[in-house]
């Protein structure tokens, strides 16, 4: 598969878990599929789907930071749409979408520059579909298993093998010598 091939990526978070779903198109086969990796991604991906956040700013004619793309979706002639959320005053999130950017035209001012960031993506998008590039997941002490979380040695236990082993109170004066 060729990363010309990805129509659509879009990103879903539940309270710990991500998911990507990417649509490709398969020549092979003549058909579209559609793919969810459940991997961290990689942090030049996440970077890449930021670097998308000026463009969904810039249509929606507003300087706040609050908007953040969660993916992309191309549609016939090289147009794009860019699939984001903004948080309101009252703090619910609400799901936008940009109309279709013709990224081969000239209407916003900005088509060359999110073309090269939608490559960018699209690049890091074919890199984590193919598993040449993921991120590392950092555990947290919820994240580890219940079966083997460390237990306390009991006192007594170990007061009994303490008195089980011959232990002397003086070290011995043997000499010690380095191995050349």
């Amino acid at each position: 598969m060729d990363q010309n091939n990805i129509l659509s990526m879009k990103v879903s978070k539940t309270d710990k878990k991500i998911t990507i779903t990417v649509d490709y198109f398969v020549p092979e086969i003549n058909r579209n599929r559609s793919e969810e990796i459940n991997e961290v991604p990689h942090q030049d991906f996440n970077a890449a789907l930021l670097s998308l956040s000026p463009f969904l700013c810039h249509v929606f004619h507003s300087d706040d930071e609050g908007y953040v793309p969660t993916g992309f979706k191309y549609t016939a002639n090289d147009k794009v749409i860019i699939t984001g959320k903004v948080s309101t005053a009252s703090g619910q999130i609400v799901g936008i979408a940009t109309p279709a950017i013709d990224t081969n035209d000239d209407v916003y001012g900005f088509e060359d520059d999110l073309s090269e960031a939608l490559s960018t993506l699209v690049m890091e998008t074919h890199q984590l579909l193919t598993g040449k590039k993921v991120g590392i997941k950092q555990l947290s002490i919820d994240d580890q298993p219940k079966d083997e979380v460390e237990q306390p040695y009991p006192e007594e236990k170990f007061n009994e093998e303490l008195a089980e082993e011959e232990v002397s109170d003086a070290p011995g004066n043997e000499e010690f010598i380095l191995p050349e």
